[in-house]
């Protein structure tokens, strides 16, 4: 995104380093009272990084107890016990970050999506129909925890009949599951509200694979995962929390 550099010094992450300097930031400025904290716009000019790069820093000080990100006020500073910031654990490498994951998802799967319209059977669509039908059901679930969501992405990546990809897919859907900052960040998000945009995504993914035409798959699911990154990027300056969280 934007030219970063997602792996920086061997096998650190950027947004390890970007978490370190806005860390440091805090402590040097933490004996003004007039000082405010920058929002993530301000900090990615400053930085001179993408903002997804500064919204997975700032995640990941957020799991760290050092800042608190909530609805339309931004990013605030918490205080932090002892007296210094113990930069060592924002070093820690939390994994691959969700915009990263994302980026993967979105070279992977579009690619998916359009192989299967060529190789889609009717049994395959008549699954996928019934994928989507399971997520307009689950209205209660977290947007982490849809199986229908997972199945149908699962899916594509099936019908394309190579086993690579089949394995590239199942194994960025692993990780996501794993990734605690992945979680934190959808912590953010107000799933009835993002919910039928993304079910919508779905029927228009659907759509393309039915019509058997591989240009307009591999659009529909770049679009759907842009979505999700788009709403991932913005849920906090929008005011958006989940209910209850």
């Amino acid at each position: 995104m934007d030219g970063d550099t997602r792996i920086r010094g061997g096998n650190e992450r950027l947004y390890q380093v970007v978490a370190r300097r806005i860390a440091r930031m805090i402590e040097e400025k933490s004996g003004d009272p007039d000082w405010r904290m920058p929002s993530e716009r301000e900090l990615a000019e400053e930085l001179e990084v993408s903002r997804p790069v500064v919204r997975e820093a700032v995640i990941a000080l957020e799991m760290r107890g050092i800042v608190e990100v909530k609805g339309r006020t931004g990013i605030t500073v918490l205080p932090v016990r002892g007296s210094q910031i113990q930069f060592d654990k924002i070093g820690a490498d939390a994994g691959p970050g969700p915009f990263e994951l994302l980026e993967a998802r979105l070279a992977v799967e579009a690619s998916a999506a359009a192989m299967a319209a060529e190789r889609a059977t009717s049994y395959d669509l008549a699954f996928l129909e019934d994928c989507i039908a399971r997520m307009e059901h689950e209205a209660q679930a977290l947007l982490l925890n849809e199986k229908g969501d997972r199945d149908f992405h699962l899916a594509i990546a099936r019908m394309t009949g190579n086993a690579i990809i089949v394995s590239m897919v199942e194994t960025l859907w692993v990780q996501r599951d794993q990734s605690l900052m992945w979680k934190k960040l959808h912590e953010h998000i107000h799933a009835p509200t993002v919910r039928p945009l993304w079910i919508g995504d779905h029927h228009a993914v659907l759509t393309a694979l039915r019509l058997r035409n591989p240009e307009a798959a591999y659009k529909a699911m770049a679009r759907h995962i842009r979505n999700v990154m788009s709403e991932l990027m913005e849920a906090d300056e929008r005011g958006r929390l989940i209910t209850g969280g």
